[in-house]
């Protein structure tokens, strides 16, 4: 018997094929897929429902706040109307008079501030639209280098969503006749670095700030810059008031 060199041998294997098996793993996948998409859809929309409920809420609540603003205002206003007209009474009562058409005056004026901080929330011109410095204030703290601050940032738009970025406050003042710009995190203990900002109507900011010895404050610089939901940057300036 003659002996085959040099060529390789196979052994065959046998594979059964089942195609019913394999359209049912198929069918498996795409039933998968199709359970996952749809939840994704539901949870979806539970949270846009969600949103659009609170959102809801907040705006039925600064409504109100409006209307109520409103009408104290109206009412302050018919009263000074009164006290104006009451022209048959002795210097005394005069006096009072003065004294309480100044009171309204000021609660006039607090309620406007009120009732345009609102109106600007709410309903906010394209000039007025972004990020806002709304205001700054310093009062006497417990030393006479020490003062309590407080800065108010407001977002003005007709959605509101969060709004991100930093804010920047200097110090600017004279020290041995030399003009000097100190930054707020390092007068005050209660600012980092960078202070950041996140809201979604405004935000308040507030702490001590110690001014060093032989240094004259004149001014506040205050640089805002909104990264989302649009880039935009504003700055303004206060002269060193402070409040009684």
């Amino acid at each position: 018997m003659t002996e085959v060199t040099g060529s390789k041998q196979y052994r065959s294997i046998v594979v059964q094929h089942r195609p019913a098996r394999r359209r049912t793993i198929i069918a498996s996948f795409i039933l998968i897929a199709v359970a996952i998409a749809q939840l994704a859809y539901w949870y979806g929309g539970q949270s846009l429902q969600a949103d659009y409920l609170k959102l809801s809420a907040d705006h039925k609540k600064v409504v109100q706040q409006l209307s109520l603003s409103e009408a104290k205002y109206q009412d302050a206003s018919q009263q000074l109307t009164n006290a104006r007209l009451g022209s048959d009474i002795d210097r005394k009562a005069v006096n009072e008079v003065r004294t309480t058409v100044s009171e309204h005056k000021e609660t006039i004026n607090q309620l406007n501030e009120e009732i345009n901080f609102y109106k600007g929330l709410m309903a906010p011109t394209e000039r007025e639209r972004g990020l806002g410095i709304r205001s700054w204030d310093v009062y006497p703290g417990s030393a006479p280098n020490r003062f309590q601050y407080k800065l108010v940032l407001q977002q003005l738009a007709l959605k509101h969503t969060v709004l991100k970025g930093t804010v920047r406050v200097s110090i600017v003042g004279k020290r041995g006749g030399v003009e000097d710009i100190l930054p707020l995190d390092i007068l005050s203990e209660q600012v980092d670095k960078q202070l950041k900002l996140r809201f979604k109507y405004f935000q308040y900011i507030d702490g001590e700030l110690i001014i060093p010895e032989g240094f004259t404050p004149e001014r506040i610089d205050i640089v805002a810059k909104a990264t989302s939901p649009k880039p935009v940057t504003v700055d303004k300036q206060y002269g060193w008031i402070v409040q009684k």
